[in-house]
């Protein structure tokens, strides 16, 4: 091979060599801005969640303050925006349904005066407790005992209301509620006053109502499955229709 054919082929074998590095060292640049790329939008996505977090802290703090307001129009605004951080921020919703279900407690713990029904700003928490999403819940569970909820209306249909499923309203004053359609089914109504309640379509089954007072409720197509109604007042109730079966204690 003469000096010419061997000066070209080692002019070629060069500039292989140097494509290969140049390209070597093109993927190394690519990959570390696209690791910098990366880091840059972690960085500013957990600067976005924790300003993020900031925000409903800031909310959750006012809205809180809200409810120990002397002006019930206040208080209201405060319920509705818990709601709304609820909806939110979901991991926040048992704290914030524990804050409405001891406000409820709290406000409710007299019956209403005579002549007036149950304050608005605690008709306002209960129907927000009555239509969240339970698969939020985590460890919440409802806790109304002791309320007194006289005439209170919670209509339903589709999902509205069917948060009150195993939710714990013993002794609690709901005579002449209206909670027809309402999920009630695995509650504990121990020594609840139903007296006069429309529970027409409401869900009972399995309901532990010991000692419940259900004179003259209207029970017109309630599934009373499996309920356990031993030592419940019954007197003039109407069960027409109302859905029954073996397991339904009615002594």
């Amino acid at each position: 091979m003469d000096w010419a054919r061997r000066i070209e082929l080692f002019t070629v074998v060069v500039a292989s060599v140097v494509a290969v590095v140049g390209l070597w060292y093109s993927n190394v640049q690519t990959k570390q801005a696209n690791e910098q790329a990366r880091q840059a939008n972690e960085q500013a996505r957990d600067d976005r969640a924790l300003a993020k977090e900031g925000q409903i802290t800031d909310r959750y703090t006012a809205a809180v303050g809200n409810l120990g307001e002397d002006k019930v129009d206040v208080r209201l605004g405060g319920i509705y925006a818990l709601e709304r951080i609820m909806q939110d921020s979901r991991r926040d919703q048992p704290t914030i349904a524990n804050v409405l279900a001891t406000y409820i407690r709290t406000h409710a713990a007299k019956p209403p005066g005579k002549g007036q029904g149950v304050p608005a700003d605690v008709h306002a928490a209960l129907t927000v407790l009555a239509t969240r999403d339970t698969k939020q819940d985590g460890a919440f569970r409802l806790d109304l005992h002791g309320a007194k909820l006289p005439s209170i209306t919670l209509t339903a249909t589709g999902i509205s209301a069917a948060a009150l499923h195993k939710a714990n309203l013993r002794n609690t004053d709901l005579h002449g509620a209206d909670l027809r359609n309402t999920n009630l089914s695995g509650a504990n109504l121990r020594n609840t006053d139903l007296s006069g309640a429309i529970l027409s379509g409401t869900y009972l089954r399995d309901t532990y109502l010991g000692d419940a007072l259900l004179y003259g409720a209207y029970l017109l197509g309630a599934d009373l499955r499996g309920a356990d109604l031993r030592d419940t007042d019954l007197t003039k109730q109407q069960v027409n229709s109302a859905v029954t079966d073996s397991s339904t204690r009615l002594w």
